[in-house]
C-alpha cells in the first residue's frame, strides 16, 4: 500500500485545493459520476482528505469513507471534518462484502507492488452495479527520476488497464489518457531528465510544479486549458497524455 513520503503529503496539502492539476482531475471524477446518486463512496488512498471535502459539496447525501496507511493523511482528512477515515491498507479493507457503490483509485494503484490483489479487494467490497474510478501516470517510455521521487512502482497504459480489469473479472465502462494537450513540455523534460548530464530538471521539474500553485495567472491559464480538455472527454478519447483514467463496473 502507498507510503507516501510526509514531505510530498505537507506539500499537496498547502496546494491541492487550488493546484491546476487537482482541478482538473477533480472535473473527470465529476463526469464519471454524473448520473449516479451513490449513497457510500469509499476513497482508498484519501491522502489529505480534498477529494473526500469535493465529493460532500459534490453528493451532500452521501456517505463518505476514508482509508490510508499514512497516519499523517488521516490526520489531515480528519481535520478537515471527515469521520468515517480508517488507518488500513489497501489489500485489506475493513468493510464487509457489497458495501460501496463507487470506490476510488486516484493516483494510488502505481504505488502498490500488487495491483490485482488491491482490485480483487476493492471488488470484493463493491456493490453489484458499483464502479471503481481510476487515475494513475500514463506511459511507461516516459518514466524517469520524477516518478521515483513520487514513489511510483509503474506507469500504466490502456493495455495494462484492460489486462487489470481481465483478471479482476470487471467490465471497462471508460478509458482514456488524458492531460493530452499540456503534455508534449512534460514529456520532453521527463526524457531529458533520464540524460545523466541533464539529471537535475528532474528536481527542477518536481519544484515548478508545485510553485505553479502560487502563481496565480499561470495556475488559472493551466486549470482553463486542463479542465477543458477533460470535459471534451465526453465526446472524444485522447491517444496519448501523461495520465489515464478508467471507470471499471462489477456486474455481479
Amino acid at each position: 500500500m502507498l507510503r507516501m513520503d510526509e514531505g510530498l503529503l505537507n506539500k499537496f496539502n498547502e496546494i491541492e485545493r487550488v493546484h491546476w492539476w487537482w482541478e482538473g482531475r477533480r472535473q473527470l471524477l465529476r463526469q464519471l459520476l454524473k448520473g449516479k446518486h451513490p449513497t457510500k463512496i469509499l476513497d482508498v488512498g484519501c491522502g489529505t482528505g480534498e477529494t473526500l471535502c469535493f465529493l460532500k459539496d459534490l453528493f451532500p447525501k452521501s456517505k463518505l469513507f476514508g482509508v490510508d496507511s499514512s497516519s499523517l493523511a488521516i490526520k489531515y482528512t480528519k481535520q478537515k471534518g471527515h469521520k468515517n477515515i480508517t488507518k488500513s491498507l489497501a489489500n485489506k479493507l475493513p468493510f464487509k462484502d457489497n458495501s460501496f457503490d463507487a470506490i476510488l483509485f486516484l493516483d494510488v494503484l502505481e504505488h502498490i507492488s500488487n495491483d490485482q490483489v488491491v482490485i480483487t479487494e476493492a471488488k470484493r467490497v463493491l456493490k453489484k452495479n458499483g464502479s471503481i474510478i481510476i487515475t494513475s501516470p500514463a506511459l511507461n517510455f516516459i518514466w524517469s527520476a520524477h516518478d521515483t521521487d513520487q514513489g511510483h512502482k509503474r506507469r500504466y497504459t490502456r493495455t495494462a488497464i484492460r489486462n487489470l480489469s481481465n483478471k479482476t473479472g470487471l467490465k471497462i465502462s471508460f478509458i482514456s489518457y488524458f492531460n493530452f494537450f499540456l503534455s508534449p513540455p512534460i514529456i520532453f523534460i521527463r526524457l531529458l531528465s533520464n540524460i545523466k548530464s541533464l539529471k537535475y530538471l528532474s528536481s527542477y521539474d518536481n519544484g515548478l510544479n508545485f510553485e505553479i500553485a502560487k502563481k496565480s495567472f499561470v495556475n488559472s491559464l493551466l486549470r482553463f486549458v486542463f479542465v477543458n480538455e477533460v470535459r471534451l472527454l465526453k465526446f472524444i478519447r485522447y491517444p496519448i497524455g501523461i495520465s489515464i483514467g478508467a471507470k471499471l463496473s462489477k456486474s455481479k
